[in-house]
């Protein structure tokens, strides 16, 4: 037998301090190392790959409780070259736009937008985004002026699909605090653990920011091309356009809506971002994927974070599968979670969204036009805890934009579904409960949610001798709205306590209700068999009436099943 003697090199601690070269110690660390960022102010110019600190190996690096890693003055500057955007989402037959000139820098950071308007012609604003001056500008096929040295060219002359769009950025270059991969490396970086509880401080108020439409904007932290097995715990975020970023890279030609040509793929995965802090009054959160990288992204965790942004907290992108954004906090002047464009495979559950009166939803799923929407993307138990308040132990189950305001009331999935009433239930799409223990299913409506839906309930009473009673939903009506007309099918059984007499009645018919009483047209009354006891419907005011009537000598029991096929066609009453 042959022995072997592994020889184990235990992983070495290196301390950065105020003032040191953090990417010079990283460089000389190895494999399985720990960096320690000790607490004070870790002033660092941007070096390798534009960031402050970047990892290609598998480290530990710890900012220390009171140490914060802060991007210098003037790092970035504005810049007098442009960065074209073209809009992937619209169809263009020719996209050959080019810009050229030296910005003079007058205006200081800024976009030109410039757009088709026209066969031969086109329009054009320095105002910002869709901000048109001049329009019906003839193409002329040579370089032609904007303003303060910005120049443009259309070599094609005609044949420009009207509606053509494309942005000049003339701001500053994109800068990184931590980042793990530069796109296109070829071997995988994997095992990296970035966690404490120190801040990354990317400085945006004394450095040149990219726009915001451009390819590569700044992040604190940024995840790019082949990493995994990566963790981010704990470390506060502020000052920046994007707290975290995650994505992969490819280098075949970006195409219309999404698709890519020929070329390879650099992705990213098995990633986890959990008990973070943005503190980003003025930026945005987290990016999950990006519509122009276009590697795949699999296997992230987004859980337990809180985050106040100006813009979307977090945002589920382009190429991202098999991910989890749960149970994270978030205040937010603009969306709080938006799917935009194709993720796959995704569950949002248990957010909330704080400090919001205004009734903006939790969860936001869509994408622009030409581009795929997100698909498999299971939503449970999102909530705005100020604009969906929840009645006396109610619940909404799922889905995105319910509420269940009536005590003990649910819902159980869907869309903007409304539960308002007692041990009620709604479901399905702009479902609303009107009754006590309803339950209401949906689809969708016409103007408001409950104006095409369908429903279930149960009515109950009790008649002593061949007195009558009102069978109702516990303590409440069969309430009929206001402008409506609803088909009922009702199923009633009725027993003595003696045993001794039972009954049952199968009614169908449709009650009307304009501005004044319920109208009922009963097209079947029918008693299962010949009794002594008799069940009859009418309107009233503002509700179907079922009145039982019993026999002499006993107490009956009545139950009824109330079926309801409703559609309201006038304005909505509640």
């Amino acid at each position: 037998m042959t022995a072997v003697v592994c020889l184990l090199l235990a992983a070495s601690v290196h301390e950065v301090r105020p003032g040191q070269n953090a990417q010079a110690i990283v460089d000389a660390a190895r494999p399985g190392d720990h960096i320690i960022f000790r607490p004070g102010l870790h002033v660092q110019p941007l070096r390798k790959h534009r960031s402050m600190v970047y990892v290609d190996k598998p480290l530990d690096i710890e900012l220390e409780a009171g140490a914060t890693l802060k991007l210098a003055d003037r790092q970035s500057q504005l810049e007098r070259e442009p960065e074209i955007t073209t809009d992937h989402g619209a169809p263009k037959s020719i996209d050959d736009f080019e810009a050229g000139g030296s910005y003079d820098l007058a205006l200081g950071a800024v976009i030109y937008t410039i757009r088709i308007d026209g066969e031969g012609t086109f329009t054009w604003g320095s105002g910002g985004t869709f901000d048109y001056q001049h329009s019906k500008v003839p193409i002329t096929g040579d370089w032609q002026d904007l303003s303060h040295g910005v120049k443009i060219r259309f070599p094609s002359k005609r044949g420009y699909s009207i509606g053509s769009l494309w942005f000049l950025s003339y701001d500053g270059p994109e800068a990184y605090g931590i980042r793990i991969g530069h796109g296109t490396q070829k071997d995988y970086i994997e095992g990296v653990r970035l966690f404490g509880r120190g801040t990354i401080d990317l400085n945006s108020h004394n450095n040149a920011l990219p726009s915001g439409l451009v390819k590569n904007i700044n992040a604190c932290v940024l995840v790019h091309g082949r990493v995994r097995n990566v963790s981010i715990e704990g470390i506060t975020m502020t000052n920046t356009m994007r707290s975290v970023m995650l994505y992969g890279e490819h280098t075949g030609k970006f195409l219309q809506g999404g698709a890519v040509g020929p070329g390879e793929s650099f992705d990213a995965e098995n990633i986890s971002i959990i008990h973070t802090r943005t503190i980003n009054p003025n930026g945005s959160g987290y990016l999950l994927g990006h519509p122009s990288h276009r590697g795949w992204l699999r296997k992230v965790r987004c859980n337990f974070n809180y985050m106040e942004t100006a813009t979307t907290s977090i945002e589920p992108n382009f190429q991202l599968d098999q991910y989890e954004v749960i149970d994270n906090v978030i205040k937010s002047a603009g969306r709080a979670i938006h799917c935009w464009r194709r993720s796959t495979n995704g569950l949002i559950s248990g957010n909330v969204r704080i400090d919001d009166p205004t009734g903006k939803e939790v969860v936001m799923v869509n994408a622009p036009g030409a581009w795929q929407s997100p698909e498999n993307i299971i939503l449970r138990d999102n909530r705005n805890h100020l604009s969906e308040p929840l009645g006396f132990w109610a619940n909404v189950g799922g889905g995105q934009d319910n509420r269940a305001t009536g005590a003990f009331a649910s819902v159980t999935g869907g869309q903007a579904s409304l539960a308002s009433s007692a041990y009620s239930r709604a479901q399905g799409h702009q479902a609303r409960t009107k009754r006590v223990a309803e339950d209401a299913l949906a689809a969708g409506a016409f103007q408001s949610p409950g104006d095409a839906q369908t429903s279930v309930l149960v009515a109950r009473g009790v008649t002593h001798n061949d007195s009558s009673t009102e069978l109702r939903p516990g303590a409440g009506l069969i309430s009929i709205d206001p402008h409506s007309s609803v088909a009922f099918r009702i199923l009633a059984v009725a027993r003595s306590d003696s045993g001794a007499v039972d009954a049952v009645f199968d009614l169908a018919g449709i009650a009307s209700r304009s501005s004044g009483e319920v109208s009922v047209k009963l097209q079947r009354t029918t008693p299962a068999s010949q009794s002594a006891p008799a069940l009859t419907l009418s309107g009233s005011s503002d509700r179907l009436r079922l009145e039982a009537r019993g026999v002499p000598g006993e107490v009956l029991r009545w139950v009824a099943r109330v079926e309801l096929v409703e559609v309201v066609s006038g304005p909505s009453p509640r």
